[in-house]
């Protein structure tokens, strides 16, 4: 019963982006870049998080059909928002500075 724990994909990635941010606000603080920091924390993070999947989840549990077509809706709609938040910020960046 030496079973390894498995966790569904993506895990340790989703783990190390998050930490990442985290720990990249500070850094960002510091070196006087507030938006460079958690660009620098998220890209360690993915690239830690990534290893750290390849070595502790070799088997991870696939998302269903259910889980897939929710995830694709959600980023249709983060993807939308996103676009809409930059055009409004877009906006009124022309409207104050014009």
């Amino acid at each position: 019963m030496n079973e390894k724990k498995r966790y569904k994909k993506g895990h340790f990635t989703t783990i190390g982006m998050i930490l990442g941010i985290l720990f990249g606000i500070p850094l960002g603080m510091l070196i006087g870049k507030i938006g460079v920091g958690p660009a620098i924390g998220v890209a360690i993070g993915l690239a830690l998080g990534s290893a750290v999947e390849k070595y502790k989840n070799p088997n991870p549990i696939e998302p269903t059909k259910e889980e897939k077509e929710k995830q694709k809706k959600t980023l249709i709609i983060a993807l939308i928002s996103g676009a809409v938040l930059f055009a409004i910020a877009t906006i009124l960046f022309f409207i104050l500075y014009k």
